[in-house]
């Protein structure tokens, strides 16, 4: 039976993002004990202003902001009240925390992340088995790929997450010093790109429209 679906948005922080891609991007992480409400919202202008203009300057969303994307039972959210808490764009539903459970069962799909904006104080994701974060993990698959295509592929692997909340930062931001030769730095993002689409087609990889040098 086909279900009816609408789009939502939610604007997360960096370890909300990390625990949705641990649960396969299907449900959103439980909240936690001072966050009675769940919220939503109903229109990607919004979701981008919060992620830009207050996740990133946010030191518990870890300087950067996340929009989110996914697709909800019609039927199902129709249950709850719309609100609006500013001008016309800030419309969000209240979801009660206990209801959240309830609520993931009732995304279709997965939960895509769909745009980023990084902060001044961005460290990124840690390196799946070193204390490494953004520069580090560049340098780290920038390096390894010189020197072995089956180790780089590990890493790819491994590190598949830290990459997807990465990659635009590293392609917007200087990181020559990591590199050999000048405009490595966006050959090897461009590589990194391209070796993405073959090995996770089905996952948008945020920042790749950044680095065409073809």
């Amino acid at each position: 039976m086909r279900i009816d679906t609408r789009t939502l948005y939610r604007p997360v922080g960096l370890k909300e993002a990390q625990l949705i891609l641990e649960a396969d991007s299907r449900a959103f992480p439980p909240r936690r004990p001072e966050q009675p409400i769940f919220y939503p919202v109903l229109n990607f202008q919004y979701a981008e202003q919060i992620a830009r203009n207050w996740n990133t300057k946010n030191a518990g969303s870890g300087f950067v902001g996340f929009v989110t994307e996914f697709q909800m039972d019609k039927t199902y959210i129709e249950q709850f009240e719309e609100h609006v808490v500013g001008a016309s764009i800030h419309r969000e539903l209240w979801i009660p925390t206990e209801r959240l459970d309830d609520f993931n069962r009732h995304i279709q799909g997965r939960i895509k992340i769909t745009a980023s904006y990084y902060g001044d104080g961005y460290e990124g994701p840690r390196h799946w088995s070193k204390d490494w974060y953004a520069d580090e993990i560049f340098e780290a698959l920038y390096t390894t790929s010189l020197h072995s295509g089956q180790d780089f592929s590990g890493e790819m692997t491994l590190n598949r997450n830290a990459i997807l909340l990465n990659f635009k930062y590293w392609a917007t931001h200087d990181l020559s010093k990591y590199v050999l030769y000048e405009g490595e730095q966006e050959r090897f993002l461009q590589f990194l790109a391209d070796t993405w689409v073959s090995k996770f087609p089905d996952i948008h990889l945020i920042g790749s429209e950044l680095v065409d040098v073809s």
